[in-house]
């Protein structure tokens, strides 16, 4: 949007637009700027001025992995003035996905972020596009075996796992020479209400996954269901889409009786990605 160029809204803007908050009720603050950790010291600055006026008030921010992996000694004491859980686009666990969307990090530093999160005290809410024309169905199971191997059963909200890619009118995406011509065979028709191109992926089994994770995880909301839960029926569809039906009842294991509701924004939609056209219209 800024052409590559970062911009920090001061400081005083900043605190004054939480401190309006606040006066309204207010005691949780959230930082969703992505570029949160792009100004580490004007970002520590923020949050130790919020902490010194409203040492009561919670908050949170969002963050690249990379940024998280660069700037691990910051974020005990961010922790320490108040952060308890950070949102990170994770996107992906593949590679190839990650750098068609040119996220920065790669596959590996997943997993370091976190560790460093979790070390500070705080939780990391990654935020996934499941469904994109170069996601595999290997790629699509390894995010579950990941979810249930850092038990991040609570720290993902499941609607995560039935996004797709949302390539709007003007999308880098379309115009990336190394990209575009893996995408554009698949492109169908713009879908003026989704404000996004249609399309289906080069496997068959991937679409018909993304429908039923689609009708799965509004169905599963409706119902009140436990995130733990969703997640074991979402790994069941695709271990059995790829015909590992006895895959999934191993991996799914007994839930910690221990672990503590992980804190977390009470509104799951607020990744840039394509809901499926059902989950559009309950939207």
């Amino acid at each position: 949007m800024y052409g590559g160029r970062f911009f920090a809204v001061p400081a005083e803007v900043v605190l004054a637009d939480a401190r309006a908050q606040i006066a309204a009720g207010a005691r949780h603050i959230d930082f969703g700027d992505p570029d949160f950790l792009n100004g580490p010291t004007h970002a520590l600055r923020i949050a130790r001025a919020l902490h010194a006026a409203h040492p009561d008030v919670t908050f949170s921010f969002t963050a690249k992995v990379e940024h998280i992996v660069a700037e691990a000694a910051l974020l005990p004491e961010l922790a320490a003035a108040g952060a308890l859980f950070v949102v990170s686009a994770v996107e992906s666990l593949s590679d190839r996905v990650l750098a068609a969307l040119a996220k920065g990090h790669r596959a590996d530093d997943v997993g370091r972020a976190l560790a460093i999160v979790r070390a500070a005290g705080m939780s990391l809410r990654p935020t996934f596009v499941a469904f994109t024309p170069w996601t595999t169905l290997d790629d699509y199971l390894e995010l579950c075996r990941f979810i249930r191997a850092h038990e991040l059963e609570d720290e993902v909200d499941p609607v995560q796992l039935s996004l797709r890619l949302l390539v709007p009118p003007g999308s880098l995406l379309l115009g990336a020479p190394d990209i575009a011509p893996s995408i554009k065979p698949f492109l169908g028709p713009l879908d003026e209400q989704a404000l996004s191109y249609r399309w289906t992926h080069p496997d068959p089994r991937m679409d018909r996954l993304a429908d039923d994770v689609g009708a799965l995880v509004e169905e599963a909301a409706t119902a009140g269901e436990a995130a733990f839960a969703t997640f074991g029926r979402i790994h069941r569809l695709a271990a059995t889409a790829a015909g590992r039906a006895g895959e999934a009842p191993s991996l799914l294991g007994v839930r910690r009786k221990d672990r503590r509701p992980a804190p977390h924004l009470t509104e799951p939609w607020f990744c840039c990605a394509q809901p499926t056209r059902r989950q559009l219209d309950a939207f």
